[in-house]
């Protein structure tokens, strides 16, 4: 038997972009797939996004197996038809990629509660919701091996930035989910890991700033989405050896990161006050630094300098 195939996998998100790459992927591997993608009507036009079928069609004519589901990931009922889709129209459920997701940027000043809405409910509560359901089926069910979600983060949630935002705040309390989500559900024979893709999607395109981190080359183009593909169909396969983990992927580079951890550990056999805290504090670096996967490779990310504030200060 091939990588895996037999299997039934959901993909949210699949109508287009990076989760279009992942439904075909893992069509062609054999796996049965819902293509989910959530249908936009124009009011007054009568136009209705089908873009999830047209994926569907796609895996067919290529002799693939596959079902539409055009709900919202956000909409809690929703999120629950998808995963029972895959069980109506395939008998079961292995595999689940969160993948859905919008951008909506924003500056705090700037910010409307629309915005925070929005990206909120695709990203961190679709996140869940999906997820939920998945787990509450496997429950019923009860252990079986090699099963796995992939949920979508980002190099703004991982290394937060200036103008990132609810995006990015949406994307790391992803990272946040993957590995309390991996604890809970290792029970269940479930793996959980997630990606940081950086490859020029409809979001990156709809975006100019990030869209310049990202231009097109000729030959061979390390922002193509079709290279994540890959690292998805690894994760989501039998000989992932991984789950609580975040990975990164651009083009040819991929990396693993390191879990949050204690810089530095200090004691006392008294209550603390400011100014012992002050003392204590007083040898350590104002900037923390890390190894940053953004676009273009691995940077070094510090966190501002207290100058940067002191020098505002009139």
């Amino acid at each position: 038997m091939s990588l895996l195939s037999g299997g039934v996998a959901v993909v949210t998100g699949a109508g287009s972009g990076l989760g279009r790459e992942y439904a075909i992927a893992l069509a062609a591997r054999g796996v049965r797939v819902v293509v989910n993608d959530v249908s936009v009507s124009v009011v007054g036009e009568q136009t209705t996004d089908q873009s999830a079928d047209d994926v569907v069609a796609d895996i067919t004519a290529r002799g693939g197996v596959a079902v539409a589901n055009h709900a919202s990931v956000a909409d809690w009922e929703g999120a629950e038809s998808i995963i029972r889709d895959a069980i109506r129209h395939f008998g079961g459920l292995d595999i689940v990629i969160n993948n859905a997701g919008i951008n909506r940027p924003s500056s705090l000043v700037e910010l409307s509660e629309q915005d925070v809405d929005a990206q909120l409910s695709v990203h961190l509560k679709g996140t869940l919701a999906v997820s939920h359901f998945a787990a509450a089926y496997w429950n019923d069910v009860g252990f079986q091996p090699n099963r796995a979600i992939v949920n979508t983060t980002s190099a703004v949630g991982l290394h937060p930035t200036a103008g990132g935002g609810v995006y990015g705040a949406a994307k790391s309390a992803i990272a946040a989910l993957t590995v309390s989500h991996a604890q809970e559900l290792a029970k269940l024979g479930v793996r959980v890991n997630a990606i940081a893709p950086c490859a020029r999607t409809r979001m990156v395109i709809a975006s100019p700033n990030v869209l310049a981190l990202m231009p097109e080359a000729e030959g061979f183009d390390r922002h193509d989405p079709s290279h994540v593909t890959p690292l998805v169909l690894y994760l989501a396969s039998e000989v992932c050896r991984f789950t609580g983990r975040v990975f990164a992927i651009e083009g040819p580079d991929v990396a693993i990161y390191r879990p949050f951890g204690v810089e530095q550990h200090w004691s006392t056999q008294e209550f603390w006050t400011p100014e012992s805290l002050a003392q204590a504090l007083s040898a350590v670096a104002e900037q923390s630094t890390t190894e940053a996967f953004f676009p273009g490779g691995v940077v070094q990310h510090r966190t501002p300098p207290s100058r940067t504030l002191r020098a505002l200060d009139h």
